[in-house]
């Protein structure tokens, strides 16, 4: 377990290698398109180098599995499986009041759909361990002691975006209007910080009910809202934009992320114990 005191060298060390990694496996994945069946292994990269970090400073394996299993509380889970679900719910609501969205009758999901959403559900676990050991198994509780929560909320938010602006960029390369999805999804990486900070600051120290948070979130947002190539098995089907092409998920969250910056603040005034 990594302690709350750790070192500004450590800090540092972890931000600058995850990003020039990431960074670097996005542009040679851009060069050698052949690669991009790989692209996934990117997602283990902040984990790969927090525990590299964590048998450095303790020079054993011993303390590893601890920032994963140890300290998860019912209240962290509770929050983990309600707060995505109220939310897609919610922006469901809004989408169809709105006329945006509409109940896709014609093509509901079925049984296979559904189990296939069940196993997606944790896939997407084992993909966001794979970052969140990094983030907020070390980074966010790190920073915290420095900072405060919020502070320390927002500063994660932004080496996220940094992490995945590559990735993002590459994606769209084509696009009229390069910069604007980028925007967009680096907007919507940032606000989702908030709640995944108050998210885990709701345990003892543990990334179980921030990996059960991000995979509930991805397959809610699947199953009801859809994505790009599967939207007919979907619940809804519509377009989901506030204004222009700014996301209605990108305006509510940004809502959201306000609230839970308050809570921070509140919860979090002093930087936390060493």
């Amino acid at each position: 377990m990594w302690p709350k005191n750790v070192s500004a060298s450590h800090l540092t060390a972890f931000i600058f290698v995850t990003l020039l990694i990431s960074w670097g496996a996005a542009g040679l994945i851009y060069k050698n398109p052949a690669l991009v069946g790989i692209a996934g292994i990117t997602y283990a990269i902040p984990t790969a180098v927090a525990i590299a970090l964590n048998i450095l400073y303790h020079k054993d394996i011993s303390n590893i599995y601890q920032p994963a299993f140890t300290g998860t509380t019912r209240r962290s889970i509770a929050f983990a499986v309600l707060y995505p679900a109220v939310f897609v719910i919610l922006l469901a609501v809004v989408a169809l009041a709105s006329g945006k969205a509409s109940v896709n009758s014609g093509n509901l999901p079925a049984a296979p759909e559904l189990v296939a959403a069940i196993l997606f559900t944790l896939v997407l676990m084992v993909i966001a361990f794979g970052e969140e050991y990094g983030w907020r198994g070390f980074l966010l509780p790190a920073l915290a002691t420095r900072c405060g929560r919020l502070q320390a909320a927002a500063i994660v938010g932004l080496i996220w975006v940094a992490y995945h602006l590559p990735a993002v960029y590459l994606a769209n390369q084509g696009s009229e209007n390069l910069w604007l999805p980028c925007l967009i999804a680096g907007a919507s990486t940032f606000v989702m910080a908030f709640p995944l900070a108050y998210c885990y600051f709701q345990t003892k120290g543990s990334i179980a009910a921030v990996i059960v948070f991000r995979a509930v979130w991805d397959a809610a947002h699947s199953l009801v809202l859809g994505t790009a190539g599967s939207e007919k098995r979907a619940l809804l089907t519509g377009n989901y934009n506030l204004y222009g092409p700014i996301p209605l998920d990108l305006a509510l969250g940004a809502a959201a992320a306000v609230v839970f910056a308050c809570l921070l603040a509140k919860n979090g005034t002093s930087k936390e114990e060493a």
